[in-house]
């Protein structure tokens, strides 16, 4: 499993959306850390949570600052596909 949580400049979690994204091609624990990594790099992601078992990510990001779209496209370019 593979969380990050970094501190919000958020007061009281304002403006933060949550998804869980299906992520296909994960195999193994080195798949798990480099999904997490690829969409911590997304500026504007404040947490990610990723599990082998249950081949999701739950990704907590700021919404005017980021995307679903960016943080997908970062999972493909990581070489796995978000569902």
């Amino acid at each position: 499993m593979y969380k990050n949580y970094a501190q919000s400049s958020l007061k009281g979690g304002e403006f933060l959306a949550q998804e869980t994204l299906k992520i296909e091609g994960m195999a193994c624990d080195h798949c798990v850390l480099k999904v997490g990594r690829a969409i911590a790099s997304v500026q504007g992601v404040t947490g990610v949570d990723v599990n082998l078992e249950t081949k999701e990510a739950v990704v907590e990001f700021e919404e005017f600052r980021t995307s679903l779209e960016k943080i997908k496209a970062a999972v493909r370019e990581a070489g796995y596909k978000p569902l």
